[in-house]
């Protein structure tokens, strides 16, 4: 009898190890899930960053331009890398866009990220106080050279009243950042005006 309740001793203790192994191994895995998280969330983090200054990189880069020759025409014919007409920009989605010179070109590299972006021309822009319906009283202050006001005084046209408020040629940006072990990539869109007197 003594040496049945020693051996029931031993098994209780069995079970509750294994019981205790079980609910160590179950929290290690969640461990486990929760770093795996919060690196992917800290990798997107940094390549949503490095994708927001390239992206103010190629804003600098648009700030000077005084042609639009890099962007070829609308048969396609004369793009540049990375700068493209009219409909003839690559597939945002399309992972050969990124890998590829002749579609996107490489931006300044921020702390050991390369960010990837092309361009594509998207015509002239042209706002005007009657294409508001009617009053066009929801434009306010859309000029590019500043001097506009909600009755469209100080327009590009001129003080008092104008009916032009600015014109402008539209560009669309597409930028594309990886995180440190490319297991996460951000992939932003913006589209930029110049001012057409920059383009005269």
């Amino acid at each position: 009898m003594l040496y049945r309740q020693k051996g029931a001793a031993l098994l209780m203790s069995l079970v509750i190890l294994l019981v205790l192994s079980l609910l160590a191994t179950s929290s290690m895995q969640n461990s486990i899930m929760q770093e795996r998280m919060s690196t992917s969330t800290r990798e997107g983090l940094m390549a949503l960053e490095a994708a927001e200054a390239a992206l103010r990189e190629v804003e600098e880069q648009l700030e000077g331009l005084e042609s639009l020759d890099n962007f070829g025409n609308d048969t396609g014919a004369g793009n540049s890398d990375g700068w493209f007409y009219t409909g003839f920009a690559p597939g945002v989605f399309d992972g050969s866009t990124w890998i590829s010179d002749e579609k996107s070109l490489v931006a300044s590299e921020i702390d050991g990220i390369a960010p990837r972006y092309f361009i594509e021309y998207r015509g002239p822009v042209e706002l005007t106080r009657s294409a508001q319906g009617g009053d066009g009283k929801y434009l306010l202050n859309l000029n590019f050279e500043g001097k506009g006001n909600r009755d469209g005084g100080g327009g590009t046209a001129g003080p008092s009243g104008s009916d032009i408020m600015g014109k402008a040629e539209s560009m669309r940006i597409v930028v594309m950042a990886e995180g440190p072990s490319e297991q996460s990539r951000k992939i932003i869109e913006a589209y930029y005006f110049i001012s057409a007197k920059n383009l005269e």
